[in-house]
């Protein structure tokens, strides 16, 4: 043990003399943490739309206004022909066009079908799809207001209303799954990052070599390097808990120490495989480039930014290698769900299978390369 200390030791003042390794267990971390959040807006603010009226009815007259009036909607007013909407979409001028067919009015007054064309920009899928949906709900509600001012509820196929409650985000804040997500990426970045270019660093310099011939069990090399970035990365999550709870108001709903157990166990696996790759590459800037990957590919597997349900099947069996995407749940369900570990047993069991798995690779790795 006493070896074991004096690694540890030796590890954390080569961190702290190191003015670039703090920037980058700290600070760079903390900004992305602090900024991210404001810049990764699901919703959209500002849509330009415009209209096509076949009808010039006073009720599209004053659907017109009701888009005025929304916050959501620049509104660049009639336009006379598809040729000139299209034109206008080319050039970014406008997001949606609305076209009105003719007779809109007196089907609206019957109650017969009346079919309004939503012609969207699709550039960019997401704020199209979003567009769309604010479009919708606009108009949704002027129907539902004509039909209430008519009387003539009865003549509606539906005379439901529905009424949208979200549990575990009443407000559908983005925040509330964005802030959490990004803890998850900058617990992977601290874990993985860093100590993957720890040991190709001690290739560089020549110090490796005198490790070698030291009487130091490689086991023992390995977990005093590994300790000192498994309490700085659990000392970055804890701190990005408070700030998470002090900037964004977001509380985790579940258990504390649940959560911090989880988190152990996956800056385990982290390092482990950061340790696996510095082993495994030659120079750092391999050990660069080979986390970078893995990295992107994690991240875009976790659920983050795309449900990992709506990926196709070889995606999803892929997705059961990656750690990242069992801690993203982990995350959701505690912080906003506020699960216990019924819930998550089988996401700790996986974790602290690839735990066991990939330190031991990185440790069996280390010795073979290093006789």
């Amino acid at each position: 043990m006493r070896t074991i200390f004096i690694l540890i030791k030796k590890e954390f003042l080569q961190v702290f003399r190191n003015s670039l390794l703090m920037q980058i267990l700290i600070v760079a971390p903390l900004v992305q943490f602090l900024l991210f959040p404001f810049t990764a807006d699901y919703e959209i603010k500002t849509l330009n739309i415009a209209f096509i009226d076949n009808d010039r009815s006073t009720i599209t007259k004053d659907m017109q206004h009701k888009f005025a009036y929304s916050k959501y909607f620049v509104n660049y007013g009639l336009l006379e022909t598809k040729r000139e909407a299209e034109e206008m979409m080319l050039r970014d001028k406008i997001d949606i066009l609305i076209e009105f067919p003719s007779n809109f009015e007196k089907n609206i007054m019957t109650f017969d079908p009346a079919v309004i064309s939503i012609t969207a920009n699709a550039i960019n899928s997401v704020k199209a799809g979003i567009g769309v949906g604010y479009v919708q709900t606009v108009l949704g509600e002027f129907y539902e207001d004509k039909v209430v001012e008519s009387g003539n509820i009865g003549n509606v196929s539906s005379k439901l209303l529905p009424t949208n409650i979200y549990w575990y985000n009443e407000q559908m804040n983005y925040k509330n799954l964005i802030v959490p997500g990004i803890l998850v990426i900058l617990v992977t970045l601290i874990g993985a990052y860093v100590t993957a270019l720890n040991i190709v660093r001690e290739k560089e310099i020549g110090t490796i070599e005198q490790i070698n011939v030291s009487p130091i069990p490689k086991w023992q090399f390995l977990v005093g390097k590994m300790i000192p970035f498994w309490i700085l990365g659990m000392a970055e999550f804890l701190l990005g808990l408070f700030l998470m709870k002090i900037v964004f108001g977001i509380t985790v709903q579940g258990s504390l120490p649940v959560l911090v157990s989880v988190t152990s166990i996956y800056l385990l696996v982290m390092l482990g495989l950061g340790f696996f790759i510095s082993v495994m590459s030659s120079n750092q800037l391999q050990a660069m480039f080979i986390v970078f990957f893995l990295f992107i590919v994690f991240v875009l597997l976790s659920g983050l930014f795309t449900p990992t349900e709506g990926m196709p099947k070889w995606a999803i069996y892929v997705n059961y290698l990656n750690p990242m995407s069992y801690y993203m749940e982990v995350i959701k369900l505690i912080v906003l769900k506020g699960s216990g570990i019924e819930e998550i047993k089988m996401h700790i069991s996986v974790l602290s299978g690839m735990a066991v798995v990939i330190n031991a690779g990185a440790l069996i790795s280390y010795q073979e390369k290093m006789k």
